[in-house]
């Protein structure tokens, strides 16, 4: 169920004919759905915005159980499109957990928070099982529209931790990840931090992505990835059904 703390947070749901802002007085309908979704806001002048076609869809996605949004932090806006998230126990698919700031379950004694980061998705975004997870001050996390995520994915703008030089002087820092349009993420894929994926690319099954890929049309694949295949694109439908079209 949703919790909402601190001062001068936004959450608006924008459909084509009105915004809502469901933290106001006039929040109405939207904000009791709002209660039965799992959105957690802990801090001051946070801004997020759900883009939705309808009511009924905005009550599909955050009433299904399968869409997590937590922010702990300050300054933070996110913008989330009109997203496709999936869930299937059989199949092992999980839905969207977006987080800003502490994963849930580290704890009482563990506290961290995260400010000024900013994160966008696109529309027609498809989620089957994602975690997508910032952690440091003014990180930054884009997914382009049209893009397909599958399960078991995790996308971290963060290592959680430090790693410093003999020096003691951090040399880890996370400043983004950018996803861009009708990118196909493959089962199992890890991305990490300062990671760019360019337009209309495919990331194999379980790779492990850690450096920008600023090419186009590509297959990246492999621990660590890198390009296995160019002059490529790629559609959501299945062969035959793709063939059937053509």
């Amino acid at each position: 169920m949703k919790t909402i703390t601190g001062n001068e947070n936004k959450l608006i749901f924008a459909f084509p004919d009105k915004e809502v802002d469901c933290l106001s007085a006039d929040g109405g309908v939207m904000a009791g759905l709002l209660d039965r979704s799992d959105i957690t806001i802990a801090g001051d002048n946070n801004r997020v915005t759900m883009r939705f076609d309808s009511e009924d869809s905005a009550e599909e996605l955050l009433t299904s159980g399968g869409f997590m949004l937590i922010v702990k932090g300050n300054g933070n806006e996110i913008s989330i499109g009109k997203v496709i998230v999936r869930c299937s126990p059989i199949l092992g698919m999980t839905g969207m957990k977006l987080i800003v700031g502490q994963l849930p379950g580290l704890g009482a004694g563990v506290s961290r928070t995260a400010n000024g980061c900013r994160v966008s998705i696109g529309d027609r975004v498809v989620v089957n099982g994602a975690t997508l997870y910032l952690q440091e001050d003014n990180s930054r996390l884009t997914v382009g529209d049209d893009s397909q995520i599958s399960w078991g994915v995790d996308i971290w703008c963060t290592d959680a931790h430090t790693i410093t030089n003999l020096d003691g002087e951090p040399i880890n820092y996370a400043e983004s990840i950018d996803i861009g349009r009708h990118v196909w993420i493959g089962k199992d894929v890890k991305i990490g931090k300062n990671v760019s994926i360019a337009d209309n690319s495919i990331v194999g099954w379980g790779s492990i992505v850690t450096r920008r890929f600023d090419e186009p049309n590509v297959v990246i694949a492999g621990i660590p990835a890198k390009i296995v295949k160019r002059g490529v694109n790629w559609d959501r439908k299945a062969i035959n059904k793709y063939l059937a079209t053509r």
